[in-house]
């Protein structure tokens, strides 16, 4: 219900859920924390400051214009600042059925996770594309391996983070041949949510960027 993204949220009204059945409806998109039809954010703002990023509406004298503001955002909520791989199946399953074509990862993961690789190669077989971010740690992914970033599927394209001169972020993982590109990420203006949504804010992204 933000006012410079409402217009470019997805028509959740013929939703499906993650095993493809109707849901009779959705506003937007689907929380897989909370287990309802209503995305709406917790206590963590990162996933309506990326949609901003993305795709915040033009020419609406409100806030922001996003990279891409004639895409859809789809929201998934899969977690207030630690997120639930079981969760993120499930809305990369649903993001399938529901036919969306690219998906913002813009989050770190743990360790090597079969059910979340195959997910992803469903997904990549379903025609999309799986953004995720190379990860915070300031570390080579070459040598340890970041996931989702990290899986050997042709879908995932994996983004480093860059600063205001177009170096590295301190905190951006970085990789010759695991990562394959870098965009700002740091001190990047977008929207928020609260009683002061249509304001932007100058944040440090900590890894996500307007590329993913």
């Amino acid at each position: 219900n933000h006012p410079d993204l409402l217009p470019n949220m997805w028509d959740g009204s013929n939703c499906k859920d993650n095993n493809g059945n109707a849901l009779g409806g959705c506003a937007h998109g689907y929380d897989y924390l909370d287990s309802d039809k209503d995305p709406l954010p917790g206590s963590e703002e990162h996933g309506t400051h990326v949609a901003g990023t993305i795709a915040a509406a033009k020419n609406n004298g409100k806030g922001i214009i996003g990279v891409a503001p004639r895409a859809k955002i789809m929201a998934l909520r899969i977690g207030d600042f630690f997120i639930s791989t079981a969760g993120e199946i499930k809305a990369i399953d649903f993001a399938r059925y529901n036919g969306a074509k690219v998906i913002n990862a813009s989050f770190g993961g743990g360790g090597f996770s079969q059910a979340e690789y195959d997910a992803i190669d469903r997904f990549r077989s379903a025609g999309g594309l799986f953004i995720a971010a190379a990860g915070n740690d300031s570390d080579n992914n070459d040598m340890f391996p970041q996931y989702p970033a990290n899986y050997a599927l042709d879908n995932i394209i994996s983004v480093a983070a860059t600063d205001a001169y177009d170096q590295l972020a301190g905190f951006s993982n970085y990789g010759a041949t695991s990562v394959d590109v870098a965009a700002p990420g740091v001190k990047i203006y977008s929207t928020v949510f609260g009683p002061n949504a249509t304001a932007v804010i100058d944040e440090t992204l900590n890894g996500v960027t307007p590329g993913a």
